[in-house]
């Protein structure tokens, strides 16, 4: 069985239940019934879209939304697709990932000057009060590092 799709809000303004319950009800129709019955439908959706933006000084029946961030779109759409393109969304979000880390490393490269070490990406990737944390406890087993080598040294 094949997974069922959320409804848009679309969807939900230029449909009805009973068209709904005629889309489920074509399958045991006969065959030459199928089609006119499947236009119909897609007519009353068609009229009910027309209608919805038929008044040109009625406002939008849903309100205008800001663009989100790329990422939230994608969130956003990824309930309306099927496996297939729930698995592209998630190849763009991805590589969008890997476009702002290769984005963070240069920019934390032009600040530095030289080679960059995986604490220093670490750091930078934190939130601050992590990467306060971070800092604390990479200093911390640096001085464990420097004793257990003094202590290496004095055999």
């Amino acid at each position: 069985m094949k997974p069922t799709l959320r409804m848009t809000e679309f969807d939900e303004l230029t449909g009805s239940s009973s068209l709904q319950m005629m889309k489920a009800f074509l399958p045991f129709l006969e065959p030459s019934m199928q089609q006119w019955a499947a236009v119909y439908i897609r007519m009353q959706e068609l009229q009910n879209t027309i209608a919805l933006f038929q008044t040109p000084d009625q406002p939008l029946p849903w309100p205008r939304r800001s663009m989100p961030p790329p990422e939230k779109l994608i969130e956003e759409l990824k309930p309306y697709g099927g496996p297939t393109e729930s698995a592209a969304l998630d190849q763009m979000k991805n590589a969008l990932e890997a476009m702002k880390l290769y984005q963070k490393i240069s920019e934390l490269q032009q600040k530095t000057s030289g080679p960059l070490s995986p604490s220093d990406l670490i750091q930078e990737m934190l939130p601050p009060e992590q990467a306060a944390m971070f800092e604390t406890y990479s200093t911390m087993f640096q001085g464990m590092d420097f004793m257990n080598m003094m202590q290496g040294t004095q055999d």
